[in-house]
């Protein structure tokens, strides 16, 4: 499945607004060279939408449903439970001063 110049395989790529425009085009591009997709979006309908096209390219994909601009939905134990996942990183806070 990969082509061109880099090969994604075995590779997995969480697109945040993967679910429409710029953000699909991505997802599409990094299955398009052999990575399996996470699309991350606040619409659970158009995620699903976009997986399914991934699906039918043979690509591995999910789709996990979050708002990244609530900050309690941007902890990695959130989108990690979403996944079934521990989180592996751990955001930087921004200081309060």
């Amino acid at each position: 499945m990969a082509s061109g110049q880099f090969d994604l395989s075995g590779k997995v790529a969480l697109v945040t607004g993967g679910n429409g425009g710029i953000g699909r085009a991505i997802a599409l591009g990094f299955a398009d060279h052999g990575a399996s997709v996470a699309v991350l979006g606040r619409n659970e309908e158009r995620n699903s939408l976009v997986v399914d096209e991934l699906r039918a390219k043979g690509i591995r994909a999910m789709a996990l449903q979050a708002d990244l601009g609530d900050r309690g939905e941007a902890q990695p134990a959130e989108l990690a439970s979403a996944g079934n996942r521990r989180p592996t990183w751990s955001p930087r806070r921004a200081s309060s001063s």
